[in-house]
């Protein structure tokens, strides 16, 4: 299975975006385009049958500038989701898959910006270009995938701040570790996600080297806890400090 990682040096499991998911995906977003451009057209024709605005030269210039803007926008789409959301599009959230870094490291604007200027290569020959890329990648990577040096993975699992006994933190509930803000909220999505998979498979090595490095970032250790009760109160407790 592939891995990730992190700059907290921890191996984090990931699947990996089937190809089905990933075509089922741009289909939806199409769509969506699709739906938003049928949508502006009826609004521009609306109002230009009852504004005299839009006759006459004035109003052509005017209809190229809306037509541009509305253009404009659609070819962001790909760029300002992504970053907007997580790595996901409205069509990768509803499918459940979103981009990530190779690296683990949150994605900046600049790796999406070039993911989504090499989309061009991957769109060549009806999106053939990257169907075949993505295909030949041991880790299903596009052109833009390649040269971002971001993966597409699948975010069908259970999630540890999906638990029940994680949502919500009882009002006099007393914190353990006072030093947990010292981790950032990209850190503390990091150690969900890796101390999630770790415990679903009982990868022990993962949630005990989880610990130390969680220990060596807060400087705060509990003998008495064992690595999983470590773990689990200090991702409870910047909950528990977050929402004050």
């Amino acid at each position: 299975m592939p891995q990730i990682n992190t700059a907290q040096n921890v191996n984090i499991n990931y699947s990996l975006a089937s190809v089905g998911s990933r075509i089922g995906a741009r289909l939806l977003d199409w769509l969506f385009v699709g739906l938003f451009a049928i949508i502006m057209i009826l609004i521009f024709a609306a109002i230009g049958s009852n504004n005299t605005i839009f006759h006459g030269d004035t109003g052509n210039v005017l209809i190229v500038i809306l037509v541009l803007t509305m253009l404009l926008i659609i070819s962001m789409y790909q760029l300002l989701f992504p970053y907007f959301w997580e790595g996901q599009t409205p069509g990768k959230r509803i499918v459940g898959i979103r981009i990530v870094r190779e690296d683990g490291i949150e994605a900046s604007f600049g790796t999406y910006f070039v993911r989504w200027l090499l989309g061009f290569v991957d769109g060549m020959f009806y999106n053939i270009v990257g169907l075949v890329v993505m295909l030949a990648s041991e880790k299903r990577q596009r052109v833009a995938d390649l040269v971002a040096k971001t993966v597409v993975i699948s975010t069908q699992v259970q999630h540890f701040n999906q638990r029940p006994d994680f949502e919500r933190i009882v009002q006099d509930y007393q914190p353990v570790f006072t030093q947990v803000l010292q981790l950032s909220d990209n850190d503390v999505r990091i150690i969900r996600e890796a101390y999630s998979r770790a415990r679903t498979i009982n990868d022990v090595e993962t949630i005990k080297k989880l610990r130390q490095k969680i220990e060596q970032t807060i400087s705060q250790i509990n003998p008495s806890m064992n690595d999983r009760a470590y773990i689990e109160t200090v991702l409870r407790d910047y909950q528990y400090f977050t929402e004050q």
